[in-house]
């Protein structure tokens, strides 16, 4: 709250700075400065909200909250000045106006956050917590949430036996949970008992190697990460379906003319079908069928796929969560599938209403059955074209963790996260980290 507040405040001063005094014969083409104030508040919260900035966790990483910080001034800089093109002022503004109140706005931006929340934090109240270690491992997690005091973390009480904590959460005391367990059925247990009775920050080396997650905080490489337990609210539900509907109809437009040239390429290269059909598991367990333009060879043995999801799963926990030389895959399909354009026919089936832009990727029957009880969490949404996974971790990373990061999008799910992930969509395809 604190940081929105010196958010509205130094907003509104640097606009009122910026026209009143370094803007000398341009402030009567604003009409109305207090309209400007306005947009350019909105511009500001509605951007810093999007980056996460206004989460207290990001104060746990000092060079994390320097560049979202940063990442929220450039966002804002762009967005105002498509404000000012829409509404017919940017002509009267020349280049060194605009640098001027940017540099104004980061100014007053930079000093609040690194000079003035600081200072008042250490006379604010501190938000009591409890420090959950079942091993007995946690001074280095405490000494670091400790050392950032600007988070207004205080740790109350640290304890190892699950039973002594009843009387905190039943007072709505927040839990850092910091396991050093090797199996992931007792971290999921562990993170699972405070399931909508307390928000959770999680910390556990089994998360090490997920690296780059915006929401998330990181110490000594290992995530820290932060469970809220978000349900499906009514205003949840219809925002998502409208985000759907407006964003695939927007996509088929778009990418149409890859459609046809991917279809031209199919045919061109390998004999059958320009689309693959594939019975795919839903929410709930629910089957449907999938469309994707086809990336094999017609007619190939799907038992080697079969073998290497048991042993995924099942198996080697570090062996990543892809197929890879698959030798059923067309040289055209490699390039279809490095781009992700082999899965563009799924935006029917978000019309149809199987899938959702964004949510977990629908499993084959084969891979569901040898699911334990845990990995079945990331069925209870709907599946989804894109998503945390497909973001942040696509083919490099192994299964536990993979379903780990859908566990996280279906427990934290919100509209911004949603916005915020098909934003980074774009980018993780272009860039083709992790896929294959």
């Amino acid at each position: 709250m604190l940081l929105l507040l010196f958010d509205l405040l130094f907003a509104s001063t640097s606009i009122l700075l910026f026209y009143n005094f370094f803007s000398e014969g341009i402030q009567e083409s604003v009409e109305n400065i207090y309209l400007e104030i306005i947009i350019f508040n909105l511009i500001v919260i509605g951007v810093f909200a999007y980056i996460d900035s206004y989460n207290y966790l990001v104060f746990l990483n000092r060079f994390r909250y320097v560049y979202r910080t940063l990442k929220g001034i450039g966002y804002t800089f762009v967005f105002y000045l498509g404000w000012l093109w829409v509404s017919n002022s940017l002509h009267t503004l020349n280049v060194y106006a605009i640098l001027m109140l940017f540099f104004i706005f980061s100014l007053l931006t930079y000093f609040s956050r690194m000079i003035i929340i600081p200072l008042f934090s250490m006379f604010l109240p501190r938000r009591k917590m409890v420090l959950y270690a079942p091993e007995g491992n946690y001074k280095n997690v405490k000494n670091w949430i400790d050392g950032h005091t600007v988070s207004g973390i205080n740790i109350t009480k640290i304890l190892r036996d699950k039973e002594e904590i009843g009387d905190y959460v039943e007072k709505g005391y927040p839990v850092i949970i910091s396991t050093f367990t090797k199996k992931w059925k007792i971290l999921i247990d562990e993170l699972f008992y405070f399931k909508g009775k307390v928000p959770v920050i999680l910390y556990s080396p089994l998360l090490a190697g997920i690296d780059g997650v915006d929401y998330w905080g990181y110490f000594e490489g290992v995530p820290i990460v932060y469970f809220r337990w978000s349900g499906e609210s009514q205003i949840y539900r219809i925002g998502k379906k409208l985000i759907d509907i407006t964003g695939t109809i927007l996509a088929i437009i778009l990418f149409a003319p890859f459609m046809i040239i991917a279809a031209i390429g199919i045919k061109l290269t390998s004999r059958g079908s320009v689309f693959f059909i594939q019975e795919r598991v839903g929410r709930g367990g629910k089957v449907f069928k999938m469309i994707k333009f086809r990336s094999m060879h017609e007619s190939v043995d799907d038992e080697p796929h079969k073998e290497f999801m048991k042993d995924c799963i099942n198996g080697s926990s570090e062996k990543v969560f892809k197929y890879m030389d698959d030798e059923r895959i067309t040289p055209w399909g490699k390039v279809l599938r490095k781009t992700s354009i082999d899965e563009i026919p799924q935006f029917f089936n978000v019309l149809k209403g199987d899938l959702s832009l964004v949510g977990p990727r629908p499993p084959l029957d084969y891979e569901v059955k040898q699911y334990s009880d845990w990995h079945g969490e990331r069925l209870s949404v709907k599946q989804g074209i894109s998503g945390v996974w497909q973001v942040f971790g696509r083919a490099r990373l192994p299964f536990v963790q993979s379903c780990f990061l859908d566990i996280y999008y279906v427990e934290n799910k919100s509209l911004c996260l949603d916005i915020h992930l098909l934003a980074q969509t774009p980018q993780a395809i272009v860039l083709g980290k992790g896929a294959y």
